[in-house]
């Protein structure tokens, strides 16, 4: 089931395409839903246990005699890792802390490619980037990824206790992207280099 989730997490990076930031952020916000429904969507979805879809459809169509009890499918998906400290426990990471902020990392990737391409392609007599944009969106958000998923890592082991991953995501890699984004609008405003 595990390989089963990495290949439908890649595949569907690979197929969703994101049209802008503001998209990405309203997505990876969403599991601050508890304040606008009441509940975490989120995170009821990730533990609520999923219907047989086999069952469900053999007894829409009245086959309960013919279909035996059909194998459980575990869904939604989930990887699952055992816990360093506590034997038979284990831990959880949903299939959408990984994808969700896989699309933003997908969109500034794709970003910084069309900005190198928009800068390989400008005339002669731009001036040379100053070290602030040397640095991609793609690889400030990569680190803010990993320390988010090491974050979330940690407290879940040190309070024992589930801790959803996506509230260290989202801050850990949103935040970083928008100050790098902020910082760089501020020098190209004011013409200074922050070498």
């Amino acid at each position: 089931m595990d390989a089963m989730g990495m290949g439908l997490c890649v595949a569907f990076i690979a197929f969703v395409r994101l049209p802008s930031l503001k998209v990405s952020t309203l997505l990876l916000t969403g599991f601050f839903s508890s304040y606008i429904f009441n509940a975490n969507v989120m995170v009821k979805v990730a533990t609520r246990p999923a219907e047989n879809p086999v069952g469900i459809v053999a007894k829409k169509l009245h086959l309960g005699g013919v279909v035996r009890e059909a194998p459980k499918l575990s869904l939604p998906g989930k990887l699952v890792f055992p816990s360093m400290h506590n034997n038979g426990h284990f831990s959880m990471l949903g299939l959408g802390d990984i994808v969700m902020p896989g699309l933003l990392l997908c969109f500034v990737l794709r970003y910084d490619a069309y900005k190198k391409a928009q800068i390989c392609s400008a005339e002669t007599g731009v001036p040379p980037p100053n070290q602030l944009n040397k640095i991609s969106y793609f690889h400030c958000s990569l680190i803010g990824y990993f320390l988010g998923l090491l974050t979330a890592t940690v407290s879940s082991e040190i309070f024992k206790a589930a801790q959803p991953a996506l509230l260290y995501l989202v801050p850990f890699t949103l935040l970083p992207l928008l100050t790098m984004a902020y910082l760089k609008v501020i020098s190209e405003e004011c013409g200074v280099n922050l070498s």
